[in-house]
């Protein structure tokens, strides 16, 4: 060590090349820490990203009520993110319709739906919100609400719902599909 710096005192170009090489090697390691931080914020900016995506996903539920008194079938989202709807499918294992209320048979006359969905491409659900596909619920007094259930149990029981839906990215998510077969469980 003393004789490097007995070196340094003596000779000018010696002091100059050590400054030189100094510098380098600490612009170097500069390099080094850059393409580290920058590697870092990349993997950090990708963990983010992939949070926040799971942070609003949808999570589709298709729920049924079979009462004495109400028949319900509802569309629910129970993620935590908007469920972005781009079909719904209503099949009997042949044939394919939009809807729900397509597949029923012609209520008494005079008898409406309490309430019903079209087809539902592009609507829009928030978190623990639902949209009800089909609800039939007898009213005070109705007198042949018990066949009016049945008929409709009865067209509802082969039938199968497949919701396909995105998330707020646009990115597809599993395909729901329910069967309604808790409707012909009364047989």
């Amino acid at each position: 060590m003393t004789e490097l710096i007995a070196l340094l005192k003596t000779d000018a170009n010696a002091v100059n090349a050590f400054g030189a090489l100094a510098s380098a090697i600490a612009a170097f390691l500069a390099l080094v820490v850059s393409g580290i931080s920058v590697w870092i914020a990349l993997r950090a900016m990708s963990a983010q990203q992939k949070h926040n995506e799971l942070s609003v996903r949808p999570l589709a539920e298709v729920t049924v009520a079979d009462y004495e008194n109400s028949l319900r079938v509802k569309v629910r989202n129970n993620g935590t993110g908007p469920m972005i709807i781009t079909a719904v499918q209503v099949s009997d294992g042949t044939d394919l319709k939009a809807c729900v209320v397509e597949w029923m048979p012609p209520l008494p006359a005079g008898r409406p739906w309490n309430t019903f969905s079209h087809e539902l491409k592009d609507r829009t659900l928030q978190p623990g919100s639902e949209i009800v596909l089909l609800e039939l619920t007898e009213y005070d007094g109705e007198r042949n609400y018990a066949a009016c259930r049945e008929a409709v149990r009865a067209a509802l029981a082969p039938l199968t719902i497949s919701v396909s839906y995105t998330d707020v990215y646009n990115k597809a998510m599993p395909v729901r599909v329910k069967q309604l077969s808790w409707f012909g469980r009364h047989k």
